[in-house]
């Protein structure tokens, strides 16, 4: 694998009263900060006002801000996102009806964009877009809420899309821990979205050590 390994951590996991205070703490320190966007309708859960864009635009950060729209109609959250401040904003193919257009309709802005499938959508589904898209995530648990048990066979997901595009920025989000983390990054991997394993541990910093390490070992 050739791309540089990235971690980013969840900010679904922290109460809303410890948003800020850990970005200010971690901010430079981790690649990219995830945020999870949900509507209450593509997925069974609700953030649009709590990571709201102008809530998003006061996290003044050095490390980029990933914003995974799980979401109907994502086409309408791209210029509010973008200018609070997004460096990456992550569709579901499941959402749209072309992606192609999708993806133009991000990268115009500037920014990266992002193609996201849940457990149940094949690989294959991808195959035509990976020549444009900048960044892939792999759901690893079913959307919608953090906690939830990794599932080892999305990663032939992974190896696929990673067979494809040597050089593309392949996330893994779902139940990641550094122990799960090793399979992710064997399978072709190189961006870590974790939010439980890092911020719901008894010392968060030494958990977000761990994953850091795992740039080291690989």
């Amino acid at each position: 694998m050739s791309q540089t390994i990235r971690i980013s951590p969840s900010l679904l996991s922290l109460p809303e009263d410890q948003v800020k205070p850990w970005v200010k703490k971690i901010d430079g320190k981790v690649d990219s900060f995830h945020i999870d966007v949900m509507d209450n309708q593509f997925v069974p859960n609700y953030t649009m006002e709590r990571f709201a864009p102008p809530f998003i635009a006061q996290l003044k950060t050095k490390s980029e801000k990933h914003v995974h729209l799980m979401t109907e109609l994502p086409s309408k959250y791209y210029n509010t996102y973008f200018e609070a401040g997004a460096s990456l904003i992550i569709f579901h193919h499941e959402a749209v009806k072309n992606p192609t257009l999708e993806i133009r309709a991000i990268q115009n802005f500037g920014i990266k964009a992002g193609i996201s499938i849940k457990p149940a959508t094949p690989a294959s589904v991808l195959d035509e877009y990976l020549e444009h898209v900048d960044f892939v995530l792999i759901m690893t648990v079913e959307p919608g809420f953090g906690g939830q048990s990794f599932m080892p066979d999305q990663l032939a997901k992974v190896k696929a899309i990673r067979a494809i595009r040597p050089d593309l920025d392949i996330a893994v989000d779902g139940g990641i821990t550094p122990e799960t983390a090793k399979q992710c990054l064997l399978a072709g991997a190189n961006v870590l979205v974790a939010g439980n394993a890092i911020f719901n541990q008894p010392d968060p910093m030494a958990a977000l050590e761990r994953f850091n390490q795992l740039k080291k070992t690989n």
